[in-house]
C-alpha cells in the first residue's frame, strides 16, 4: 500500500465529513484543496484502489424505509471462515461481513424488506454449513458518528 501524501488526507478526511451534495462534488472537494475535479477523481480512485477508501455512498435509515436488519454472529473453524464470509457477502442484504476475535467469530449484519426474508437466508446458511447462527434483534438504537481523522501534517 502506497504511503498517502498531505493532499490524500486531506481528501480522506473531507470525504467523510462533508462529501459535497452538488452536481459535481468531486470538482468541489477539489476547490477546497486547490485541485482540478480531474485530480481530485484520480486521486479518490487511488485511494479506492489501495483500499483506504472502500465505498462512498449514503448511510440509510433502513427501518424508516420499511426494511429490517438483524446482527448475526456465527462459530465458524478457522480453515472455513474465509469460504462462509464469501458467502455471507455474496447476499446483497448483508451490510457488514467480518472477522472477531472470540467464540463467535464471523459476524454480520443483515437488511431486508422482511423478517421472513431474513430468516429464511440465515436457515440456508446453518443447513449449508452446518452452522447456529446467533440471532441479536436490536433492542435500542444508539447512532454514533464513525470518523477516522487522518492527521495533516503542518506546512
Amino acid at each position: 500500500m502506497k504511503a498517502t501524501d498531505v493532499i490524500d488526507r486531506k481528501i480522506l478526511n473531507i470525504l467523510q465529513e462533508e462529501l459535497p451534495l452538488t452536481e459535481r462534488p468531486f470538482e468541489a472537494v477539489g476547490t477546497q484543496i486547490g485541485l482540478t475535479e480531474e485530480e481530485t477523481r484520480r486521486r479518490v480512485a487511488s485511494l479506492k484502489d489501495q483500499g483506504y477508501i472502500r465505498r462512498i455512498g449514503p448511510v440509510l435509515d433502513a427501518k424508516r424505509m420499511g426494511y429490517t436488519s438483524l446482527l448475526c454472529g456465527v462459530a465458524v473453524p478457522p480453515d472455513r471462515l474465509e469460504g462462509i464470509a464469501r458467502v455471507v457477502s455474496g447476499e446483497p442484504g448483508v451490510t457488514h461481513n467480518y472477522e472477531r476475535e472470540g467464540e463467535l467469530n464471523l459476524w454480520f449484519t443483515v437488511t431486508m424488506e422482511r423478517k421472513e426474508d431474513i430468516e429464511r437466508f440465515l436457515s440456508t446458511l446453518e443447513e449449508t454449513f452446518s452452522v447456529t447462527v446467533h440471532r441479536f434483534p436490536e433492542k435500542r438504537t444508539f447512532k454514533i458518528r464513525t470518523r477516522f481523522p487522518v492527521p495533516v501534517p503542518e506546512d
